[in-house]
């Protein structure tokens, strides 16, 4: 039975990050692109655009919360890794990038009608706004987030409210269909 020193397992674990952040700043790549084709197509079908956009930001996220137990792990086990400098980098820029595409479409929503579905949409973007903030807001970031990210930002807040003002339908719970309510009994 071959037993790997702690340096060859050191040297194994810290290429697969390596290449975890490889794939990652791939990703992250692909997300600019997505956030430039949703931007352009934000009316109609560019919802659905927007939409996916979104389900990438997540995705990135998920593979940057991965990434990040890989490097504690490795600097637990004794390897002071450059990788998380690397890794913060990458998540500011998805940070940036949301945030930006975040504030256009909610530009676009708050000049419009809003379309079919907006409630949903509009509840998402707030989850994913608040995840964001709770982003923005890490130590090891700081910094890392330029300033027109930050006044981005800051923006998408005022244009919250007012979306939030002309549409305060969006937050009426009282007249959703539940069909499952009539069967309870409770």
């Amino acid at each position: 039975m071959l037993v790997q020193s702690g340096d060859d397992k050191r040297n194994k674990q810290r290429t697969q990050i390596n290449q975890f952040i490889g794939s990652l700043k791939d990703k992250t790549n692909e997300l600019d692109g997505w956030a430039q084709n949703a931007e352009k197509t934000m009316s109609g079908e560019g919802f659905k655009t927007y939409l996916e956009f979104r389900n990438l930001v997540v995705e990135c996220e998920s593979f940057n919360e991965i990434i990040q137990r890989r490097v504690k792990d490795a600097e637990k086990s004794g390897d002071k890794t450059d990788l998380q400098e690397q890794l913060d980098e990458l998540s500011a820029r998805q940070i940036t990038l949301a945030i930006n595409a975040s504030l256009k479409f909610l530009r676009y929503i708050s000049e419009k009608n809003l379309p079919l579905g907006s409630r949903d949409i509009f509840i998402r973007e707030l989850n994913d706004l608040h995840r964001m903030k709770k982003n923005f807001d890490n130590d090891r970031l700081k910094g890392k987030v330029d300033a027109a990210a930050l006044e981005d930002q800051r923006k998408v807040e005022e244009i919250l409210n007012v979306v939030i003002e002309k549409a305060p339908q969006l937050f009426s719970f009282e007249n959703m269909d539940d069909d499952d309510t009539e069967d309870d009994d409770y």
